[in-house]
């Protein structure tokens, strides 16, 4: 996916300050005899609502941009191969069509946009259990009555559980999303060669339950213009970490390190490490890495 959901993410830093703001000051403003503070709770709820339906609002609306500004990028530079001169200056979307080595069929298009339909089922899936929460948590405060809990507590874990199974299963979004993931690569010349295992981990020694976690890296592999082309993403010991190796023989040997980029060169070939990224990074230094070997 592509970036651009910086509207939310600054609604939803500066939101947090200013509902502990107005929380406290309507806390602090109310009799400090009283002993059931309705009128201060329900203005606390309706802050911290209005602030939720205000963020789920702007992430749905920065989703949708994304979507299809990608849609219509990669769509527009379906043929591929295009020459680059600045990989920095282009979007994802249009840097991975740009790159491309094969045609961009309607299935890698397809599978760009699927992963979008994760992220939309995943805001609906949200908005539902934020409501829920809504009728449930302040009615207990308001009322005094522990029978909301027992209508909304059943309903919010299941929708969490039908989430969690929706993501994990067999055949659910995360073996989906490695799918689609092989169909996005495929015009680029590459292949998912290996995937992350996930599993059920304990949380510590002072935190009860578990949680279910991805462990290991991406490994995308294939050939491009007669090279062979090894991308690792994330994995040990950096979850943001990711290396571009590209075989070519007789290149000359050098190392070259920035504060989160390195590179090698020698007699096998080329190899660029970055410590952490965003999502087109990996692609920018395959640029590079394929610029260098060729010499």
């Amino acid at each position: 996916m592509s970036g651009g959901f910086r509207r939310s993410a600054a609604f939803g830093i500066v939101g947090v300050v200013v509902v502990a703001v107005l929380a406290a000051v309507f806390g602090l403003t109310q009799d400090e005899g009283d002993p059931n503070p309705k009128p201060a709770l329900a203005l606390i709820f309706g802050v911290i609502a209005v602030f939720v339906v205000g963020l789920l609002a702007l992430q749905r609306a920065d989703l949708e941009r994304a979507a299809h500004g990608d849609a219509a990028v990669a769509s527009g530079a379906a043929q591929g191969g295009r020459q680059i001169e600045d990989p920095t200056a282009l979007a994802e979307p249009d840097l991975w069509a740009a790159m491309a080595v094969a045609p961009i069929e309607s299935e890698a298009l397809g599978a760009r946009q699927a992963a979008w339909d994760v992220g939309r089922r995943g805001q609906r899936l949200g908005a539902l259990v934020f409501l829920l929460i809504l009728l449930t948590v302040p009615a207990i405060y308001l009322f005094e009555s522990f029978v909301p809990l027992l209508i909304g507590g059943p309903l919010i874990l299941a929708a969490a559980i039908y989430g969690a199974v929706r993501a994990i299963a067999p055949g659910g979004e995360i073996d989906r999303g490695f799918e689609r993931l092989d169909l996005v690569m495929a015009p680029l010349g590459l292949q998912l060669r290996e995937r992350p295992r996930g599993g059920f981990e304990l949380r510590g020694p002072t935190l009860p339950g578990a949680d279910y976690r991805l462990r290991g890296p991406i490994v995308l592999g294939g050939e491009r213009d007669g090279r062979a082309v090894t991308v690792r993403l994330g994995g040990e010991p950096g979850a943001g970490s990711t290396e571009v190796t590209v075989a070519a023989r007789g290149c000359h040997e050098f190392e070259a390190a920035s504060k989160l980029v390195a590179v090698r060169s020698g007699p096998e070939g080329v190899a660029v490490s970055r410590r952490r990224g965003d999502q087109r990074s990996w692609l920018c230094d395959l640029w590079l890495a394929e610029r260098l070997a060729a010499g």
